[in-house]
C-alpha cells in the first residue's frame, strides 16, 4: 500500500511523525508520501534539513511562502502529483485548505479511503449555521478521521463523522528529542547565558491577539503584587503582529525589566529555555491544541494551561496538583492565582508535577500518531469495503429489475 500524507509546510513535529509512520509502514512492506504544499511559510519559519527521511518528500512550490500561493494553484499541483503518484489511501488535514479539498475530491473520483487529520473544536469559534452545513458536507465525505483529543472527536461526530470511525494520536513530538535536550542543557552551566537570573515563567506562541499575551502580562503584574518570595520573571517568546500591544502592557505592568522578549527560536534554543523554565504557561483564548505544552512537558515542566486549549483535558487532567493547573484565560485573577500557586510551591514540589507531566505526554508521542493513523487506516478501509459492497448490491438489484 501506497500512503500518501499532506502538511502546508513541514515543521520538526511533523517531520517526527511522518519518521514514526513511515517506519510503521515499512514494518509491513507499505510505503509513505509526504507533501508538502510550499517549502517556507512565514508564520513559522523554521529550519530543517531535507536529506535522509525514511519517506518520499515532495514539495508542490518548494521555492515559494505558503501565503504567496493562490487556491488554483494549489489545487493543480496537488492533483497534477496525486495523478503522478497514485496512491492507495490519504491522510488529509483538514476540509479547508484547497489542496485539502483536491485531495478529498481526488480520493472520491479514484475510490480511495480517506483519513481526515483534524485538531478543530467547537470552542473555536462562534459557529455558524451555515458554515457548518458547508464543512458536514464535506466532512461526511471522509471515510475516517484522525483526532487529538474527545473534543476534536465529539466536533468531528456533531459534523457527521460517526465516533466509531475516529482514531487517536494526531498532536504529538518528537518527546524523546525535548526530554535528551534539557537534561543536556540542565547539565551544562554555560548553557544559562543570556537567560534571567531569577526564575522565570515561560510562555511561548505567535504574536497574535488569540494568544492572550496582553493578559498574561496583567497577570503577571498582579502576581508581583502578591508574592511573598523571590519573585519570578516572566519570559515570552515568539514573534508577530501584536507585539507592539504586548510591549506597551510590559511598560505599564511596573516590572518592565522582569519581562523578557527572546523572539522567534528554533527548536534547539527554545528547547535551552524550556530547560531553565520553572513552569510553562499558556494563556492562548482560541488554541486548537497547542503544541509547545507538549514540548514543555517532554522536557519537565508544571503546566499551566488555558481551559480553552485542545491539550488542556489531555495533559492537565485529574487533580489541579497532577501536573499543573487550567484557568479560565479570560480571568486575569484567575491566571494571576495560578501563577502565585506555582510560584509558592517549593522546588522539590514543582520538580515532582514536571516529572509527571513528562509521564503523561510520553504516551502521546511520534510513535502513538503513527499508530492512531494506522488505526484509522483500517477503520478507512472497511468503512469502503461497506460502501463498495453497498454499491455492488444496489448494481445487481437494479440488472435484476431491467432484465
Amino acid at each position: 500500500m501506497k500512503l500518501a500524507l499532506s502538511f502546508t509546510n513541514f515543521g520538526p513535529y511533523h517531520l517526527a511523525r511522518l519518521r514514526a509512520l513511515a517506519q510503521s509502514l515499512a514494518a509491513r512492506g507499505d510505503e509513505l508520501i509526504a507533501y508538502e504544499t510550499a517549502g517556507n511559510e512565514r508564520r513559522y519559519p523554521w529550519l530543517r534539513s531535507v536529506a535522509g527521511e525514511p519517506f518520499h518528500w515532495v514539495t508542490l512550490f518548494p521555492d515559494r511562502d505558503l501565503e504567496s500561493l493562490t487556491g488554483a494553484s494549489c489545487r493543480r499541483a496537488m492533483t497534477d502529483a496525486l495523478d503522478r503518484d497514485e496512491p492507495d489511501s490519504l491522510g488529509i488535514v483538514g476540509y479547508s485548505r484547497p489542496e485539502s479539498m483536491a485531495m478529498l475530491g481526488w480520493a472520491r473520483r479514484n475510490r480511495r479511503p480517506t483519513v481526515l487529520m483534524s485538531e478543530s473544536q467547537e470552542i473555536d469559534h462562534p459557529r455558524v449555521w451555515w458554515k457548518e452545513a458547508i464543512k458536514r458536507r464535506r466532512v461526511t465525505r471522509f471515510s475516517a478521521g484522525l483526532v487529538g483529543g474527545r473534543r476534536h472527536a465529539d466536533y468531528l461526530g456533531k459534523l457527521g463523522l460517526p465516533l466509531d470511525r475516529i482514531a487517536y494520536g494526531y498532536n504529538a513530538v518528537d518527546n524523546d528529542h525535548f526530554t535528551r535536550l534539557a537534561e543536556r542543557f540542565r547539565l551544562d552551566p554555560a548553557s544559562r547565558q543570556g537567560l534571567p537570573d531569577a526564575p522565570y515563567f515561560l510562555a511561548v506562541s505567535r504574536f497574535v491577539p488569540e494568544k492572550n499575551l496582553t493578559s498574561l502580562v496583567a497577570a503577571y503584574s498582579r502576581y508581583r503584587s502578591k508574592a511573598r518570595s523571590r519573585p519570578w520573571d516572566l519570559v515570552l517568546c515568539g514573534d508577530g503582529e501584536s507585539r507592539p500591544e504586548i510591549e506597551a502592557g510590559i511598560r505599564a505592568s511596573g516590572y518592565p525589566t522582569s519581562i523578557h522578549l527572546p523572539g522567534f527560536l528554533q527548536t534547539a534554543d527554545l528547547t535551552r529555555w524550556l530547560a531553565h523554565a520553572s513552569a510553562f504557561v499558556h494563556p492562548s483564548l482560541m488554541e486548537p491544541w497547542g503544541l509547545v505544552a507538549n514540548e514543555a512537558a517532554a522536557c519537565g515542566l508544571p503546566l499551566l494551561i488555558s481551559d480553552r486549549a485542545g491539550c488542556a483535558e489531555t495533559l492537565v487532567s485529574g487533580s489541579p496538583e497532577t501536573t499543573g493547573r487550567r484557568f479560565d484565560p479570560t480571568s486575569v485573577g484567575d491566571l494571576a492565582d495560578c501563577l502565585l500557586w506555582v510560584a509558592e510551591l517549593s522546588e522539590t514540589e514543582r520538580v515532582e508535577i514536571g516529572q509527571r507531566a513528562l509521564a503523561v505526554v510520553s504516551e502521546w508521542g511520534p510513535g502513538r500518531f503513527a499508530s492512531g493513523m494506522l488505526t484509522a487506516l483500517d477503520l478507512a478501509h472497511a468503512r469502503e469495503a461497506r460502501r463498495g459492497r453497498r454499491v455492488a448490491t444496489k448494481a445487481v438489484t437494479y440488472v435484476e429489475l431491467v432484465s
